[in-house]
């Protein structure tokens, strides 16, 4: 599990990460081993925040940030995995705040610590897996549900979402598939294409037709496992 901690006291930063590497330790293999990065601001946290499974916060001593906005900031930025607010010279549980909230006294005991670390565990074996979309200047987090299907595009792929959204990568459609190939419900029509098989309206002669009308030539090989995934949502995509 990957853990961030961002504290503007460099000695608390210094002890968290000890009792994390002990927390580690403790757990063991067999329950993953925990890696913790450390910050000491709010911009370098917020540079890339989706990759943790977990948030240590405590903000205040520096002028102008507020745990209010580094939360709000996450929220906004698509993350919902539990934040952990460390209270020392400010108790945060006063604070209506959205997200997945917990908090910690300081100093932090090893025991209370163990019972946020197990909560972020049970969360991140639940959540939904997301899919990394990446653009020239932004990032989008999708699920797999999200996605339509994947047009090549000359040197960039498009990769249309069911909210009508449409992101352009530097990729290619079988590219694009070999990263979601852990998900059965993406096949390749053809060279140059994705789709995401739930959302199959219908099949005409060598084609298949989306649920928005978009239709894509299918090879015979692809034919078989297309009408599986088919059979299994029926287009259930379009009522969703």
């Amino acid at each position: 599990m990957h853990i961030a901690v961002c504290d503007d006291n460099v000695a608390d930063r210094k002890q968290f990460e000890r009792l994390i590497r002990r927390e580690s330790e403790r757990r063991g293999k067999e329950n993953g081993i925990l890696f913790a990065d450390l910050f000491g601001n709010a911009d370098s946290l917020l540079a890339n925040p989706m990759q943790y499974d977990a948030f240590y916060i405590d903000m205040c001593k520096t002028p102008g940030v507020s745990v209010e906005q580094i939360v709000t900031a996450l929220t906004e930025k698509g993350v919902n995995v539990p934040i952990i607010l460390c209270c020392s010279d400010i108790d945060y549980r006063s604070l209506n705040l959205p997200g997945d909230i917990s908090f910690l006294d300081k100093p932090i005991k090893p025991e209370e610590l163990s019972v946020t670390v197990e909560h972020a565990l049970e969360v991140k074996a639940n959540a939904v897996p997301l899919i990394e979309l990446r653009e020239e200047k932004e990032t989008f987090y999708v699920t797999e549900p999200d996605i339509l299907y994947a047009i090549q595009d000359g040197l960039l792929i498009a990769i249309y979402l069911k909210d009508g959204r449409v992101v352009h990568t530097m990729d290619n459609a079988l590219n694009l598939f070999s990263q979601l190939e852990s998900f059965p419900t993406f096949l390749v029509p053809t060279a140059k294409a994705m789709i995401n098989g739930r959302y199959i309206k219908a099949f005409k002669f060598r084609k298949v037709v989306m649920i928005d009308g978009k239709a894509f030539k299918i090879s015979s090989e692809c034919i078989p496992y297309a009408k599986k995934i088919f059979a299994e949502y029926a287009g259930s995509g379009a009522n969703e």
